[in-house]
């Protein structure tokens, strides 16, 4: 069974994710920000990081990436189409958000990309399926293990992810949100902002997952 601890960071309350299996073997989800805290926190835990994945590649996303890659010596994982998006200031939206002079380039030799349907195996149980769900930026994507998924801002509870930055794209989000819709059976939605929610409740009362209506 995965521990996962949530941890907003930053001034838009990202949500970042530690996940870990029952030998504390650990990846990092979406870490945003506050970087020595999120350290802290892995330390406290007694995490042993072996990776940093990104859902997307917006700053309040991944802003303490290079200083827990430089501490860590871990690896950081994005989607190809939003690996260019980790090393520029400007289409991160770190200059948009009002970040610019808090941007750092993680090591691009310690960058790694994947792919729809990738698995990324980390251990026995550390293991996730990438769904491609792109939308919210062109390589957004949500992590699935077994009935969890984590979801970045494609998805939130009663709500979904912007597409009027650049590289959002309103067509690619409702084809996403079909995609989800339709996964057989009820998953616990760990999202990129805001309270966790279930594929089942967004199925019943979120509306988005039903095409027509974004």
């Amino acid at each position: 069974m995965l521990n996962i601890t949530k941890l907003p960071v930053g001034d838009l309350e990202a949500n970042c994710f530690l996940v870990a299996d029952d030998s504390k073997d650990a990846v990092i989800i979406d870490p945003g920000a506050e970087a020595s805290y999120l350290l802290d926190v892995i330390r406290q835990k007694e995490l042993n990081p072996l990776a940093i994945l990104l859902t997307h590649a917006h700053f309040d996303h991944f802003g303490a990436s290079a200083e827990i890659m430089e501490e860590t010596g871990i690896p950081l994982y994005v989607h190809t189409l939003d690996k260019p998006m980790v090393i520029s200031a400007e289409y991160s939206l770190a200059v948009h958000l009002g970040y610019g002079a808090d941007y750092r380039c993680p090591d691009e030799s310690m960058i790694r990309t994947f792919e729809e349907g990738d698995e990324l195996k980390f251990s026995e149980e550390l293991t996730f399926t990438v769904l491609h769900t792109p939308g919210h930026s062109p390589g957004s994507c949500c992590f699935k293990h077994a009935d969890i998924l984590f979801s970045g801002d494609t998805l939130f509870r009663d709500g979904v992810g912007r597409v009027d930055f650049q590289g959002g794209n309103i067509r690619d989000m409702r084809a996403s949100l079909a995609r989800l819709g339709a996964i057989e059976g009820d998953c616990t939605v760990y999202c990129g902002h805001y309270a966790d929610t279930t594929l089942e409740h967004e199925r019943t009362f979120g509306h988005y997952l039903i095409p027509h209506k974004l």
